[in-house]
């Protein structure tokens, strides 16, 4: 492998990430799934255009609204292109270890949440775990020639009894056929201003996904490491 092309790769790591690293104005929108050599990918899901775009996406942002018992939102949804993936695609998620939890105030600092998250479709239903641990999830089946693709949303719900704050939810997609998703954070806003959930969005991308250059230097090491053992 020559030096320009383990700088051409090198660079695409960089704008990679970089993009998924974008300020959070396109963090709104829904998970949008695909497979891409074998793994499944996650970027933002736009159901008006019918695209699955910025792959790579980790960190959304959604709102969350008292109703009756309930803190809830149905968003983030999750979006499949129409024909993008084998008809009867099974489409997965696991729940990575417990809710987390800020208030809002002073740093951004997560803790473990006195009240966890439900994420249901139907009689389907999933709840975060109080000790940390993972807890799968379950599939809703996907209808390649369903017109402007797949569309569903789960309805997100935490106790009404829960404070005021931001919800950090953890969590992995898998589609049938493939490898998890990496991990994906989405926060949750329950009632504070938008300036504290951009500063914990800002703090989700800065410190729970890796930096472009660390990805960079992985990258250049074992590419390096790769042409001394063959040299």
């Amino acid at each position: 492998m020559t030096k320009h092309t383990i700088s051409a790769l090198i660079a695409a790591s960089l704008t990679t990430a970089a993009t998924a690293g974008d300020d959070h104005e396109h963090e709104g929108g829904d998970y949008g799934l695909t497979i891409i050599d074998g793994v499944t990918a996650v970027g933002i899901g736009d159901h008006d255009e019918g695209l699955v775009e910025n792959i790579g996406e980790r960190v959304f942002l959604a709102d969350m609204t008292l109703i009756g018992p309930n803190w809830y939102a149905d968003e983030p949804g999750i979006f499949i292109e129409e024909n993008s993936l084998p008809d009867n695609t099974q489409v997965a998620f696991n729940l990575i270890g417990a809710l987390q939890y800020w208030d809002g105030t002073g740093a951004v600092n997560f803790t473990q949440a006195a009240n966890p998250m439900t994420l249901s479709f139907g009689p389907a239903s999933a709840t975060t775990s109080n000790d940390g641990s993972n807890v799968a999830g379950f599939a809703l089946n996907y209808d390649a020639d369903t017109i402007g693709g797949f569309d569903e949303h789960y309805d997100h719900t935490i106790d009404a009894s829960a404070p005021e704050g931001i919800y950090l939810l953890t969590s992995t997609f898998s589609l049938s056929g493939a490898s998890d998703s990496v991990t994906i954070f989405t926060l949750f806003n329950a009632g504070l201003d938008e300036a504290a959930h951009d500063l914990a969005g800002e703090y989700a991308e800065n410190v729970l996904v890796p930096a472009p250059s660390a990805l960079a230097l992985l990258t250049l090491g074992a590419l390096g490491t790769t042409r001394r053992r063959r040299s």
